[in-house]
């Protein structure tokens, strides 16, 4: 099981959109949101939260209709900014 988790970090830090992703979602957010700070088609969106939930890196509740999505675990959060910073 440890080796699937550790497959799936390297995943989510492997790919430059999933790290910006994580700091978007840095605070909860809506699908819509998030489509209209980034240049990802909807479907694309689709697979990288999919990732990083697969990751339990950012989880995701109802709202009415809308689907919102913030990160919960920090560390992953913290790495991000870091990433990006370079």
């Amino acid at each position: 099981m440890q080796k699937k988790q550790n497959k799936l970090v390297y995943k989510v830090f492997g790919n430059h959109e999933r790290v910006q992703l994580l700091r978007c979602l840095s605070k909860l957010h809506s699908v819509t949101e998030i489509l209209k700070k980034c240049t990802l088609s909807q479907s694309a969106l689709s697979q990288h939260l999919k990732v990083l939930k697969d990751a339990k890196m950012i989880t995701c509740v109802r709202d009415g209709k809308k689907q919102m999505y913030s990160v919960i675990d920090k560390d992953a959060l913290a790495i991000a900014k870091k990433l990006l910073n370079y």
